[in-house]
């Protein structure tokens, strides 16, 4: 009868242990793929765009020289970014990062809509200057 009980205990335990593993990795694999973003470069983007339209996404591309365009009054801006000769055209409202510079690599945040063919991006990151960046643009463009 003892060896009956112990046998019952070391199962009940074995089976919540397995309970509990098992919510763990499901879990972990659940937000996992929830929080997972796309990094694409702005000619990978345009080379995939139906697949990756409406996705929150992040694509990498140089900041277009001249192409800045701010709507009066507003924070409101326009610009184009390329990547091996391919272009896209970006929405963005907000402060612009002060690290935002023509010729600059940049990378945004956002999701790219299919029936304009704009990017509407809800966050910039400028990648910080390095000693092969012209050599680097001169490539991209």
């Amino acid at each position: 009868m003892e060896k009956k009980k112990r046998k019952n205990r070391t199962l009940s335990i074995l089976l919540t242990v397995c309970v509990v593993i098992g919510l763990i990795v499901y879990l972990a694999v659940s937000s996992f793929g929830e929080s997972m973003i796309y990094y694409k470069t702005v000619d990978e983007l345009l080379g995939d765009a139906d697949r990756l339209a409406g996705r929150t996404i992040r694509i990498n591309g140089v900041l277009r020289e001249g192409s800045i365009r701010q709507k009066p009054g507003t924070d409101e801006y326009r610009f184009k970014i390329s990547k091996r000769g391919m272009v896209v055209d970006v929405d963005y409202s907000g402060v612009l990062p002060d690290s935002m510079q023509e010729g600059r690599d940049l990378v945004v945040q956002g999701v790219y809509r299919l029936e304009n063919k704009r990017f509407e991006a809800a966050e910039i990151l400028t990648k910080c200057p390095s000693k092969h960046e012209a050599k680097a643009q001169a490539i991209d463009q």
